[in-house]
């Protein structure tokens, strides 16, 4: 049985292990830089197959503090490396199989945040 909340949870807590991660948006009083936030969920069906959800991972750092660039492409690199082919399991609910789908730079001159983008999809299996 489809259980959103559950799947975004998950994921949420896989990120965790390798930074502060939020989801959709960080709090007002986000904690510390750098910190992800898992965005942009879509679900659809593969019908007996189970379900197949994209997903992004914004990465987001303090532009002004030095070395910040590189530490968010080094992030990207161990969320790429730790989650690429990741299976999680939330037990009689559903498993994850995650990939990579690509990753790019993003500037907002607005902000003094350095910003990177993981795309990633993952298969959902029920049981």
């Amino acid at each position: 049985m489809v259980n959103t909340k559950a799947v975004i949870s998950a994921l949420t807590d896989r990120v965790n292990k390798i930074l502060p991660t939020y989801y959709e948006e960080a709090p007002s009083k986000a904690a510390e830089y750098p910190y992800a936030v898992i965005n942009g969920i879509n679900i659809i069906t593969l019908e007996e197959s189970g379900d197949l959800t994209s997903f992004y991972i914004d990465l987001w750092g303090d532009e002004k503090a030095q070395g910040t660039t590189e530490a968010l492409e080094g992030l990207c690199d161990t969320l790429r490396n730790e989650l690429e082919g990741e299976v999680i399991y939330v037990a009689g609910q559903f498993g994850l199989h995650i990939g990579f789908d690509n990753q790019n730079s993003l500037t907002d001159s607005e902000y003094d945040l350095a910003h990177r983008k993981l795309s990633l999809s993952a298969r959902i299996f029920y049981f």
